[in-house]
């Protein structure tokens, strides 16, 4: 079998790609008797791709546009599937010399694609993105596939031993906490919050650890230094390792973010702190716990508040989070942890 001859161009967040699993799978089923597809995608997602056995071959590249466009060339594709909605997608796959080109009609980029999609307007479930492209391309996609991930036991067991030198029993239930969200601060619940919640889970007796990427590092030192010290992974940005971190937990709280789809298809539960976005888009059925006030403006989507208040995250307790993670451990492991009631204000 000779190289590949489709590209696909990836999604640049590590949910987005996790989500889009089940669609990368389809395509390479649909061209597997011309070498399956290649997938470009950012470089801090990039190994996480390769590990997932779907695709032949997997382009990182970084975020300049020409040295994306260089990368194309260099890889002498005879297609190109456009998953970004964005023009800019569009034009470096036109821009490479890749001769036929297929997308949606988004971003008024239609003169630049060979094969146009239109896209409906009204969205559902993320997992459904892609179903109206992947028809238009005689490649469905298994429908009630879930995203899933399995790790190389080197990795699991390279995260095990990180986390034991940070101070960390293995042999005693652990909670993963995210306080972060590269998106923007409307999703973020708050780092005094999760700081109350992680205090709360550690006189329990639970272990729990700060999970994190380069540019929220900050902010999780922050998290820990309020906690006396916390033991904090993913400062790196390895996505392999954050992932492995995460399939040692017991569960993870987290605002909607990366890590919460890594969650799901690790098999990891979650509960998971909703504010300005919808968790019927992203959230796949049973993986999580969702907790969520509900107010008339939700969802906007905005990265800041456009409103002022964050009513949708402040309205939010850290008894409720709290309540919503110990309800959950109780589910998975059987034993009945009572519940303080709520002292602090929201």
């Amino acid at each position: 079998m000779g190289s590949s001859e489709t590209v696909v161009i990836g999604l640049n967040w590590v949910g987005d790609n996790i989500l889009a699993l089940p669609t990368y799978r389809a395509l390479h089923h649909r061209f597997k008797h011309e070498g399956g597809i290649a997938v470009a995608a950012p470089e801090n997602v990039s190994t996480l791709l390769a590990s997932s056995g779907i695709c032949r071959k997997v382009i990182p590249w970084s975020g300049r546009t020409r040295d994306r466009i260089a990368s194309l060339k260099r890889g002498r594709f005879r297609r190109a599937v456009i998953l970004p909605n964005s023009f800019r997608a569009a034009m470096i796959a036109y821009a490479a010399g890749i001769n036929e080109r297929w997308g949606y009609s988004t971003d008024c980029r239609s003169l630049l694609l060979t094969h146009v999609v239109p896209r409906i307007a009204d969205r559902g479930h993320q997992l459904e993105d892609y179903a109206r492209l992947l028809a238009a391309m005689n490649a469905p996609r298994v429908v009630d596939e879930i995203p899933s991930i399995k790790l190389p036991v080197a990795v699991r067991e390279r995260a095990r031993r990180k986390l034991r030198a940070r101070g960390l029993r293995l042999d005693r239930p652990l909670f993963g906490i995210h306080a972060g969200g590269l998106y923007g601060r409307a999703k973020h619940w708050g780092d005094q919050r999760y700081a109350e919640v992680a205090e709360r889970l550690r006189a329990d007796g639970f272990g729990v650890v700060l999970l994190t990427s380069p540019g929220e590092r900050e902010q999780a030192e922050a998290i820990a230094a309020s906690l006396d010290g916390a033991p904090i992974i993913g400062e790196s940005g390895d996505v392999m390792e954050i992932a492995a971190a995460i399939s040692h937990c017991s569960i993870i709280i987290t605002n909607d973010s990366g890590p919460l789809h890594l969650a799901a298809a690790l098999a990891v539960p979650s509960v998971s702190i909703f504010g300005p976005t919808d968790p019927d888009r992203t959230v796949i059925p049973g993986a999580s716990r969702v907790v969520r006030a509900e107010t008339p403006c939700q969802p906007c989507y905005a990265r800041e508040c456009p409103l002022g208040h964050h009513r949708c995250m402040n309205e939010i307790s850290v008894h409720d989070v709290y309540t919503a993670a110990i309800g959950l451990f109780n589910e998975i492991d059987g034993k009945v942890i009572s519940v303080a009631p709520a002292l602090e204000s929201r």
